[in-house]
């Protein structure tokens, strides 16, 4: 009986060990299943993270941190997906943000837009949790500089708008005062209509340059430059004789057919050459040129004018700026004008001006003749 007895309890001891290992492989296979899952879903997020538009940084402490996305490698010049938080400006800007948030002084996190040594803007948001800190971050640098230009352009046009108001009302009380002499009200009248139209190719140029900048994309064509050219000159042909200025046009031939927006394109040279009629002298000359080159067509307008003074060369595409005495008219905002349309079909303005010796102003550009993505 207690042979039988042992027996039976042999037994179950065995099915209990059986019973257990079953139970323990079961659990493992379990677990491997889960850290694989885990593995997998760390590996998909990493993938999804290194390639996002936006920075992603995770921080170990205020020297350090573990992980750096692409963009934000790029943003923050940083070397490495990991390593030391670098001993500048906003790396010391993070460590207070940092210590303002682990100290439960911003429990929402901290918001944050700086200018990196790069130049480029930055919006950041870092926020906290149980064992790293996470930040946040976004180029925003387009937003701030488009913000800048919009107020320097508002306290740029509100200088500029003071002086032809002021000087249009105060002819205006002149010519409300008894009496007057014939002489001084022809004079007022003449200084309110040269006044007016300051002020209407002010405005007509600003509504210009704002739906131009403000555009998302320009109408891009072929182009015929050298049919372009003609039609300027004919354009401002007249104008030109009157003040004994003569115009010409030098084209290699054949020149390619670039792509562009022709309405914009005439509205270069007409400024170009407009700029000559302004401020080239009774017998100066000027010449439309157009080279080809391997990737493009050169244009350029080259007169035999007094010049620029060097001082003026690095400031004249400015928004308001005049280089001339102010009986000569302008508003300050057609190479402005030109600048941002030439920027808008992949080029720029050069301009190089002599005002001793054989004088003269030559402002060129290049367009290309590959059509631009838009």
């Amino acid at each position: 009986m207690l042979i039988l007895e042992l027996r039976w309890l042999l037994f179950g001891l065995f099915l209990t060990v059986v019973a257990a290992t079953l139970l323990t492989l079961w659990l493992d296979r379990r677990r491997a299943g889960r850290r694989a899952a885990e593995t997998f879903a760390d590996a998909a997020l990493h993938a999804v993270l290194e390639h996002a538009p936006f920075g992603w940084l995770v921080l170990e402490s205020a020297e350090r941190y573990v992980y750096a996305n692409e963009y934000a490698r790029r943003l923050l010049e940083l070397q490495a997906p990991s390593g030391p938080v670098p001993a500048v400006e906003w790396g010391f800007l993070l460590d207070d943000d940092r210590s303002d948030v682990r100290r439960g002084r911003a429990p929402e996190g901290r918001y944050r837009v700086l200018r990196l040594p790069s130049g480029r803007a930055v919006r950041w948001w870092l926020m906290s949790g149980q064992r790293w800190d996470y930040l946040f971050l976004l180029d925003v640098t387009s937003h701030y500089e488009a913000e800048e230009a919009r107020i320097q352009l508002f306290a740029d046009l509100s200088h500029e708008l003071r002086t032809p108001v002021g000087a249009i009302l105060t002819h205006l009380e002149i010519l409300c005062l008894p009496d007057i002499p014939k002489e001084t009200k022809a004079q007022s009248l003449h200084l309110l209509r040269a006044e007016a139209r300051r002020l209407a190719r002010m405005v007509h140029l600003m509504l210009e340059l704002g739906r131009l900048e403000t555009s998302p994309e320009i109408d891009r064509r072929p182009v015929d430059l050298v049919d372009l050219a003609e039609r300027a000159i004919s354009t401002l042909a007249s104008q030109a004789e009157e003040r004994n200025i003569r115009f010409s046009l030098e084209a290699d031939s054949p020149i390619p057919t670039i792509w562009g927006d022709p309405d914009r394109l005439m509205q270069v040279f007409l400024n170009l050459l407009d700029n000559v009629l302004k401020h080239c002298r009774p017998g100066d000359r000027a010449a439309v040129l157009l080279r080809r080159m391997e990737d493009g067509v050169l244009c350029a307008v080259q007169d035999t004018g007094p010049g620029i003074p060097a001082e003026h060369l690095p400031h004249i595409t400015r928004r308001f700026y005049r280089a001339a005495k102010q009986e000569v008219e302008g508003s300050g905002l057609g190479l402005a004008l030109v600048q941002e349309i030439l920027r808008r079909h992949g080029s720029r303005l050069e301009i190089s001006s002599r005002t001793e010796g054989e004088t003269g102003t030559c402002v060129q550009f290049i367009l290309p003749t590959t059509p631009l993505r838009p």
